[in-house]
């Protein structure tokens, strides 16, 4: 019986409403005195309670998927997929600033050497154009420190949780820097500033990364204001080719919509498990002034049918089982047209949560990696 079947469910809310029943049912049998009576009253409460617990618990999972299954949240389906290219339908495409001061953070117990070790530091900053705010963790390869390095410029990457999000989950939950520099010690990914990042600009609003009209510009934010401000600290690379764009969830959908709106900034983008229609709902409010048009424009898959394709390169990451977005990730890719290339790495199974994520970094890195360079 599957962890988010129907089945499962009932049988679930049928056992709480059992153990409901039974604690009625023995409660007056229950009432002496002593340590039995008590251990008894105790025991029927704590089972009542855990079966209502377990059901609560089902429900919200099979609403948002968290797990996909009894092997997600055993940890049974831990193997990674490869990115497969494909040939779409065109034949010719490939399917598949105001700154606060610097905070350096540990990466490692113990002391660190920057250029051994690389860096993690806390960035903050308002953008000059719209005025907007973002907490930010900059990490930094250890060529960064290196001597013979020092006059290079790095390619840079956006990396974007989830609405709300925090950038700090990208480091404590995805553990995002140790499977950098996995990949870099392996010799796949190359030295790179990462720039972790969360969508949410106004909370708590979920903007989309949306210029929303006559409201927050987070799109103009991520697009202008962050290379901006970034390139005025850091050494990272002057033009597109340098840029990429890697997000899970919504950062997915605002990682893909950056490249394909803004392709003169961004050369390459990856969804994890993001989805590809604008979104509008209660956490969203009025992103597109009422237009029809202006939602459109947002919403990927429209782009994809009813615009010219930009030079850009996309890896759309998803799980056939577990994740509800699959059958967009699927049109995406099956749509694509030149001279946008649309690369895809799906997962048998797994749910919308970190431990998936994790999955997908290890070839999302190698596969920005082989893709972007500083110029």
């Amino acid at each position: 019986m599957g962890l988010t079947s129907a089945g499962f469910l009932v049988v679930l809310f049928v056992l709480v409403a059992i153990t409901a029943a039974g604690t009625v049912w023995w409660w007056p049998k229950l009432a002496g005195k002593g340590v039995v009576p008590i251990l008894g009253r105790i025991g029927v409460l704590a089972l009542t309670q855990l079966t209502a617990l377990v059901a609560v618990l089902a429900l919200v999972n099979d609403h948002y998927v968290f797990y996909s299954g009894w092997d997600d949240l055993l940890g049974t389906n831990a193997g990674v997929a490869g990115i497969k290219h494909v040939q779409a339908r065109s034949g010719s495409v490939r399917v598949a600033i105001t700154t606060a001061p610097i905070k350096r953070m540990n990466l490692h117990r113990g002391h660190q050497d920057p250029a051994r070790d690389g860096a993690l530091e806390e960035f903050r900053f308002q953008g000059p154009t719209t005025g907007l705010r973002s907490d930010t963790f900059v990490l930094l390869p250890p060529e960064y420190f290196q001597s013979p390095f020092a006059s290079r410029r790095f390619p840079a990457v956006i990396v974007m949780t989830g609405y709300p999000g925090n950038p700090a989950a990208l480091v404590h939950a995805m553990h995002f820097p140790e499977l950098v520099a996995q990949g870099v010690k392996s010799g796949k990914v190359q030295p790179t500033i990462w720039i972790m990042m969360r969508p949410t600009v106004a909370p708590p609003r979920d903007t989309e990364c949306t210029d929303v009209p006559a409201g927050p510009q987070a799109e103009s934010f991520f697009a202008q204001d962050v290379p901006t401000a970034v390139a005025a600290h850091y050494r990272v690379a002057n033009g597109r080719s340098g840029w990429g764009f890697m997000g899970d969830s919504t950062g997915g959908y605002c990682a893909v919509k950056m490249a394909m709106r803004h392709p003169d900034r961004f050369s390459a983008a990856a969804s994890l498990s993001g989805y590809y229609k604008s979104l509008q709902d209660l956490t969203t409010g009025d992103l597109y002034g009422g237009s029809k048009a202006v939602r459109q424009e947002n919403d990927l898959l429209w782009r994809e049918q009813h615009l010219p394709a930009p030079n850009v390169s996309i890896l759309v990451e998803s799980c056939r089982t577990g994740e509800k977005t699959f059958p967009q990730a699927q049109q995406f890719v099956a749509q694509a047209k030149a001279p946008m290339q649309v690369h895809s790495l799906f997962l048998d199974s797994g749910g919308h949560n970190f431990r998936t994520f994790r999955r997908m970094v290890p070839a999302t890195l190698e596969w920005l990696s082989a893709r972007l360079k500083a110029e």
